[in-house]
């Protein structure tokens, strides 16, 4: 428990109140001493029986960079606060500093930046009295993960990418098979705009059709030199999901670990979860061998080594440099240090 500078201007008045007493009597003490006296005693009681907050919060959503994500964290308690929330370098912030009465929600909006999983938290909360006399700061326990999954780019010009993907041959449009989200480039055509009135986010799903190739699976084994794991996420990424939305059964196998052949949405997003986590390193050799892909990444690029031939993939604008430090580290954003973050809930 520390006081703010009102406690200050407080102790001054009942000092200054005595001094007078002692001049013009004990009307002067009763008058300005006794209740800036009472003040004080009440303030630090409030604080000091304030007790230790408590925090409920779930992770956010994962997405990819650029997009925009929600936080909320619930702090329980009874008194005046102020929580500051701990940002990553991995998003940026806005509104995660809010003045609140306990027990309060607290939200804010984030942006995900670079590629890989990143703390949010845990939250200080800094309470203090109604006349913010004193201030007691605690640190709960509650943190929570922003998910940032590799940038995406379009493959689909890549003659060995179409090769593989069997682009280049027939698609009997007359057997229709399931439906999917709308991915820019997909021609209007496509469009099940019935289902797509349906949804009620508004995006459009697209119709899916049988191919010579829907029933065959893709293997990819994914590595990287030290400093290019992102875009090795990112190519990998890029094929397993544009490999999945052609109707294939993708698998995943990176440094981090690997996610079997799989279809749907919850595959997507195992595949996706495993690639935003990744490091640097190379799968083992049985992997890489019994691979159907094999990419790597280093200083020249990312190569992709199909059917024993190596083929440099375009990728685009280079993905994102992470920020320094990584998604273990948290840096409490607006605030200039103890003294003042508690000084400051008390203004």
């Amino acid at each position: 428990m520390r006081p703010t500078w009102r406690t200050v201007g407080v102790v001054g008045v009942a000092v200054g109140s005595i001094l007078m007493a002692a001049a013009s009597g004990a009307r002067a003490l009763n008058a300005l001493a006794a209740p800036a006296l009472i003040a004080l005693l009440v303030s630090v009681v409030q604080v000091f029986y304030a007790g230790r907050p408590e925090i409920d919060r779930e992770d956010p959503v994962p997405g990819h960079p650029g997009e925009s994500r929600t936080v909320e964290l619930t702090v329980d308690g009874g008194a005046l606060a102020r929580v500051t929330d701990a940002v990553p370098p991995g998003v940026a912030a806005e509104g995660y500093d809010r003045r609140v009465t306990l027990p309060a929600t607290v939200a804010y909006d984030i942006e995900l930046g670079a590629r890989g999983a990143w703390d949010l938290g845990p939250p200080r909360v800094v309470v203090t009295d109604v006349l913010g006399l004193f201030v007691r700061s605690f640190e709960p326990e509650g943190t929570a993960t922003a998910l940032v999954y590799p940038p995406l780019v379009d493959l689909r010009e890549d003659d060995a990418v179409a090769r593989l993907l069997g682009y280049d041959t027939a698609t009997d449009r007359q057997a229709f098979d399931t439906i999917r989200e709308y991915a820019p480039g997909d021609p209007l055509r496509d469009v099940h705009w019935k289902s797509s009135a349906k949804r009620s986010d508004g995006d459009l799903v697209v119709k899916q059709f049988v191919s010579e190739q829907r029933e065959s699976t893709l293997t990819v084994a994914a590595g990287a030199t030290p400093g290019h794991d992102d875009a090795m996420a990112s190519a990998a990424a890029s094929l397993a999901v544009l490999a999945m939305d052609a109707g294939l059964s993708v698998g995943v196998i990176c440094p981090a670990g690997e996610v079997a052949a799989g279809r749907g949405q919850a595959h997507r997003r195992h595949v996706l979860d495993l690639l935003a986590r990744t490091g640097p390193g190379q799968p083992a050799r049985p992997a890489r061998e019994g691979a159907d892909v094999v990419l790597t990444a280093d200083e020249d690029g990312v190569t992709a080594t199909i059917d024993g031939r190596d083929h440099r993939l375009s990728l685009g604008p280079t993905p994102p440099e992470p920020p320094e430090g990584d998604g273990e580290q948290a840096r409490t954003a607006g605030s200039s240090g103890d003294a003042s973050a508690e000084q400051e809930v008390s203004r």
